[in-house]
């Protein structure tokens, strides 16, 4: 049967892959222009509609700021405790009267008061107070105000004496309790602290917690549970706040072979040759626990028809009201094949252009990325599109690595700044600093064969375990979900993350199997705190990718080693461990990749002092044979046919190196070196005894590492990408 699709057929040529982070800083590029552009429009980022509820608050972003009326918080002078508001005029007469005593005056001396009134918590203190109804001369005695805490301080009392220090409070008479006017006095230890209280003594004063105007919810913060406490504090309803509009998200499902789970009825089978359609149910709740968005249900289309799909999101796009989708999501129809129509629809039927249309990962090969323009009267508009595989894995990752960091930068947003002289200006400035998710160096607890063709996203759960690295109070072990097919489900459940493994063999890492102990990275699916927050520019995710990058991109010229054998005086004279240069040259991936220009060997003889190891070292590192180097390995060799005692002395000369290496650092690299002796003991165990040192030398123009011969082919691996980066900032100082 011939496709109904009307549009003239496209050639079907694939798009160059690209890797991730350069992917997601596409997407991030175009999501801070549609802000831009945004912003260049009428402010209809601001929510009309009234929000009472607290539940449906919390997670928004505020559109202004919110500022404390008069007279801030509290609205009047409140009691901290229970006691008696006093004066302080009438303290200060009394203190007149009790310093002119002698020491047995003062012991015998009754500082009493009599209780005009109670105020209880709720009374608003005057015409409400609960007043005695015996008279008294207030010309010639000191009166007081029995309240409890939180009640109003009646007007022309500064101070609150707390009840502990009061004696002979009420009548024991309780039937006389509120009828009777009442004398309390101070107890004796307590009169001269008493006679020393300065005004405003246990009162929270008026605007003292939050004074008048102070800003309670600035424009651009999210709102949490303390902020709703803020605005009842200062009598702001929850319908008066002003929040930015979630971006609404539309998700699109296709293909001739999806049924929706409305369509079957119960205990029914699934017809021969259908598919239940779990793409939308599974991305519009991912959508909906991610609180920055307000995702739509667009149903399911054949893949027949592309005029129809192109006019059906033309609908969905461009609304009369301006309320229209801000984002598609489709799943399906975008690969190589004959039905594989989306790209088609996007590009041909709706006018969008393609950023990307492959990623170098697994799984999401075929995800392709499209913006749509159109000028719509009131300025220019960007509509973003990420058409991503059937697989539903592919789509729910994918969905995790660019669709939520677009999202948060769409519902954030970034304030166009006096430095933002251009679109461009904003665009690199809102990029570095878009939130991504959190990153957690992870040990994998098995080993795990790489793929030969790509990086991979391994679905993992963590368990966080204690360390024993003086560096960190915590490790993270990392175990994979089980078969990691990219149409299989079950890999989601339960996962933490997503761990970010090389791509192996020649071409990629160097190595086929990444062993039990190495660490990757991995990224979270929840932060470790809410306050947890992770910049683009800051993320290893891009970081790797652009050490590899630099590593790469060397065409000409080769990585230039430095080999320092620091050689304990046990181990045999007649060896010139020529293996540890071949180690390190293939770890560094192969004589393509680097080159080892000078080597030294250093004996250490036991009885050297460590100042005089340090001039040594010293010398050879930012000597004229280590000009031009970018990487000195000063490597501790343990010879096989060493006994106990050899291997024993070579850790122990490892000490001293890295104690007399240490101190000539420019900046010091620790995650590197732990990640060496983490990946090193993997491959043997004994090299976690070794203490490495990895920073800059030569004032920043040269990397140095300190590391044993044991498991040194494992260590130099996995960080092989890391090291370049590592170089690359050392060479451009």
């Amino acid at each position: 049967m011939a496709s109904s699709c009307h549009m003239p057929p496209s050639v079907k040529t694939p798009h160059p892959m690209i890797a991730v982070p350069e992917a997601l800083e596409k997407v991030l590029s175009e999501t801070a222009k549609s802000l831009w552009l945004q912003q260049s429009r009428r402010n209809d980022d601001v929510s009309s509609a009234a929000l009472p509820s607290h539940l449906q608050l919390v997670g928004r972003i505020s559109a202004v700021d919110v500022k404390a009326p008069n007279p801030g918080y509290p609205n009047h002078n409140s009691s901290i405790m229970d006691g008696y508001a006093v004066k302080t005029s009438d303290l200060a007469k009394a203190r007149g009267t009790y310093d002119a005593m002698n020491q047995q005056q003062k012991e015998n001396y009754v500082l009493d008061f009599t209780v005009a009134s109670k105020v209880f918590a709720g009374d608003d203190g005057g015409k409400s107070g609960h007043q005695s109804d015996v008279g008294f001369n207030e010309s010639n005695h000191r009166t007081a105000v029995y309240v409890t805490t939180g009640a109003v301080v009646p007007t022309g009392y500064d101070a609150v004496i707390p009840v502990e220090d009061t004696d002979n409070l009420f009548s024991n008479d309780h039937a006389q309790r509120d009828d009777k006017a009442t004398r309390i006095h101070i107890i004796p230890s307590k009169v001269s602290s008493v006679l020393s209280t300065t005004p405003w003594t246990w009162i929270r004063t008026v605007g003292i917690d939050i004074p008048p105007e102070s800003i309670v919810l600035s424009k651009g913060e999210k709102i949490q549970p303390v902020h709703l406490a803020l605005l009842a504090q200062v009598g702001i309803g929850f319908d008066n706040v002003k929040v930015k509009r979630f971006p609404r998200v539309g998700v699109l499902s296709t293909g001739n072979e999806l049924i929706s789970s409305t369509e079957l009825a119960p205990g029914s089978q699934q017809p021969h040759g259908k598919i239940p359609d779990v793409n939308r149910p599974l991305l519009l709740s991912q959508l909906s626990s991610y609180g920055n968005c307000s995702p739509v249900d667009l149903g399911i289309v054949s893949d027949e028809d592309c005029e129809s799909i192109a006019y059906k999101l033309n609908d969905y796009l461009w609304t009369a009201d301006g309320e229209g989708i801000d984002v598609i999501i489709t799943t399906g129809g975008i690969s190589m094949g004959e039905k594989d129509i989306m790209e088609q629809v996007f590009v041909q039927g709706m006018g969008g252009a393609v950023h990307f249309g492959r990623m170098n990962m697994k799984p999401g090969k075929p995800t392709t990325f499209i913006t749509i323009d159109r000028d719509t009267g009131k300025g220019q508009c960007k509509k973003l599109v990420f058409a991503l595989p059937g697989n539903p894995v592919s789509a729910s990752v994918c969905t995790e690595l660019l669709v939520k960091p677009c999202l948060d930068l769409l519902h954030d947003g970034f304030n166009v700044e006096s430095s933002d002289s251009s679109m461009e200006s904003f665009t690199k400035r809102t990029v570095d600093n878009a939130r991504v998710r959190e990153e957690v160096m992870a040990a994998i607890t098995s080993d795990i064969k790489l793929d030969q063709g790509r990086p991979e996203y391994r679905r993992v759960t963590l368990q966080r375990v204690p360390s024993n690295s003086k560096d960190a109070q915590y490790t993270y072990h990392a175990t994979g979900t089980g078969v990691q097919r990219s149409s299989r489900v079950l890999s989601l459940r339960g996962a933490d993350g997503l761990m970010m493994l090389p791509r192996g063999g020649k071409l990629g890492c160097g190595f086929d199997i990444a062993q039990k102990g190495m660490k990757f990275p991995v990224l979270l699916y929840s932060s470790l705190s809410s306050s947890s927050e992770l910049s683009f520019k800051d993320s290893m995710h891009l970081n790797m990718w652009k050490a590899q990058q630099h590593v790469h991109g060397r065409s000409s010229s080769k990585l230039a080693l430095g080999v320092i054998i620091c050689a304990p005086k046990e181990l045999n004279d007649g060896d010139d461990f020529r293996s540890i240069d071949t180690t390190l040259i293939n770890s560094l991936g192969g004589d393509s990749k680097a080159a080892v220009v000078h080597r030294t060997i250093c004996r250490l003889p036991q009885d050297e002092a460590d100042d005089q190891l340090g001039t040594k070292f010293s010398s050879i590192v930012n000597g004229p044979q280590s000009e031009g180097v970018n990487i000195i390995f000063a490597v501790v060799p343990t010879h096989p046919s060493t006994a106990e005692t050899g291997s024993g002395a070579a850790f122990k000369a490892g000490l001293e190196v890295s104690h007399a290496l240490r101190p000539m650092l420019t900046k010091n690299a620790f995650a590197l070196a732990l990640q060496v002796r983490n990946c090193a003991a993997s491959r043997d165990p004994l090299a976690a005894l070794f203490e490495n040192v990895c920073g800059t030398v030569r004032d920043g123009s040269a990397v140095i590492i300190t590391c044993s011969d044991r498991g040194l082919e494992g260590g130099i691996m996995a960080v092989q990408g890391s090291l370049g980066h590592l170089v690359s900032d050392a060479t451009s100082l």
